[in-house]
């Protein structure tokens, strides 16, 4: 990250799934539609498999406005560890998910940092409080979803 982070938001979650099904499951853009409510439209813009240097874009409803971002995953190794980071937004931004067996389930920790200036800055209390109660939803929501497939 060349900035300092404004707002870190980091999130700790067991779903009571195999770690395959998990990775393979938050790996695939598609599905950030369904477990994140937030989320109006995700995708990949590059071909082939999710690995270092898959771009793409999601629009995201933020304080019930639309924004969309891109982004570049900058580290992978299946079934460990998914980290990208923005190529183009509002509020320059890098996340990652790691992923843990954790006996027949998945330990996954999320975490997010921005990297903005000026006027964002000011509001990141605001930013980090509101922003990590809707992680915790999304991750609540996914684990919901996820434990409940046969």
């Amino acid at each position: 990250m060349k900035k300092n982070p404004v707002m870190n938001i980091l999130h700790k979650i067991i779903i009571n799934r195999p770690l395959a099904e998990v990775s393979a499951y938050l790996s695939d853009i598609a599905n950030d539609r369904i477990w994140q409510e937030d989320v109006l439209e995700s995708a990949i813009t590059t071909s082939g498999p999710v690995g270092v240097g898959t771009a793409g874009y999601e629009v995201r409803s933020v304080l019930g406005f639309p924004m969309r971002t891109e982004w570049v995953v900058t580290a992978y190794v299946p079934e460990r560890l998914l980290r990208f980071e923005s190529t183009a937004s509002a509020i320059p931004y890098e996340g990652v998910m790691e992923f843990e067996s954790d006996g027949s389930g998945t330990r996954l920790t999320y975490a997010f940092a921005t990297k903005a200036d000026g006027l964002a800055r000011l509001i990141d209390p605001l930013m980090e409080w509101f922003f990590g109660f809707r992680f915790r939803a999304n991750l609540e929501n996914l684990k919901e979803i996820l434990e409940k497939r046969p």
